[in-house]
């Protein structure tokens, strides 16, 4: 399991340190509307569906130091950015921040990464961008009856052409 963890103004990737230094941390939650226009009115209708996936965005800041520059810092975070799992997919990573997890958010995806310099200074601004992950709820229920398929009433009908088939005999003796 992959770990998110912030201590001490540190951040950590599964184990591995993020340059920089931790200067906020914003948790952004939203409710999902479903838009419709309505005839004669002007504006739209919008019912709640829900909740959005929340963003967590961590902003760092890159300076240079006698280890490195700013830029080889924004260099290693891009190298953590396109870290893929086993499976070259983006990386999931649980959540050990009491501020992210009191929002109800446990597990999240590193989905942006944003990088700005200003003219001023010899440093660079990152945005790191968390998307809540959510895997999804796998329901075993009981099939019901269903109308079957053209295909399947085909099948159905084929077999029951013989009385041996069907489960049922009716046997006896015919004669008067």
């Amino acid at each position: 399991m992959k770990l998110l963890t912030f201590e001490d103004g540190e951040i950590r990737l599964g184990g591995e340190a993020v340059p920089g230094l931790l200067a906020s941390l914003k948790v952004d939650g939203k409710v999902r509307f479903d838009s419709q226009k309505v005839d004669g009115a002007s504006g739209k209708s919008k019912t709640p569906q829900g909740w959005e996936d929340c963003e967590v965005q961590v902003t760092v800041a890159l300076l240079t130091d006698e280890e490195s520059d700013c830029y080889t810092k924004a260099a290693a975070l891009e190298a953590l950015f396109r870290s893929p799992d086993k499976k070259a997919n983006p990386q999931i990573f649980t959540i050990t921040n009491k501020h992210v997890l009191a929002r109800g958010v446990r597990q999240v995806v590193f989905s942006k990464l944003e990088t700005a310099e200003s003219n001023r200074t010899d440093d660079i601004t990152a945005t790191l961008g968390f998307t809540e992950h959510r895997p999804p709820v796998v329901k075993v229920e009981e099939s019901q009856a269903k109308s079957p398929t053209p295909g399947e009433a085909a099948k159905q009908k084929a077999g029951k052409d013989s009385p041996e088939d069907s489960g049922y005999v009716i046997s006896g003796d015919l004669k008067k």
